[in-house]
């Protein structure tokens, strides 16, 4: 338990900001509260859950969907393989 609502992930620390747990939490994250750098650990914290893949395993595709939040997500992985499409 951090008091000042850090995240460990995998004995990683992650600073809890306020964007970051827009980004976390919110389906539409309010991009005035996201910082660069919230979006970097946005995308570690990605990398080391595998939370946007599909089935959460390393290697699989990138999850497709229609929700706001895909869009940042698609933007940090560009070159992430997505179902039916080789990037």
């Amino acid at each position: 338990m951090d008091t000042n609502s850090d995240l460990y992930i995998r004995d990683t620390h992650f600073k809890g900001t306020l964007g970051l747990w827009e980004l976390l939490t919110q389906k539409r994250a309010d991009n005035r509260l996201v910082s660069e750098d919230d979006l970097k650990q946005y995308k570690n914290i990605l990398d080391l859950s595998s939370a946007h893949l599909e089935v959460y395993e390393p290697g699989s595709l990138i999850h497709i969907s229609n929700l706001p939040k895909f869009k940042i997500i698609d933007r940090l992985f560009p070159h992430t393989r997505r179902r039916g499409l080789e990037v």
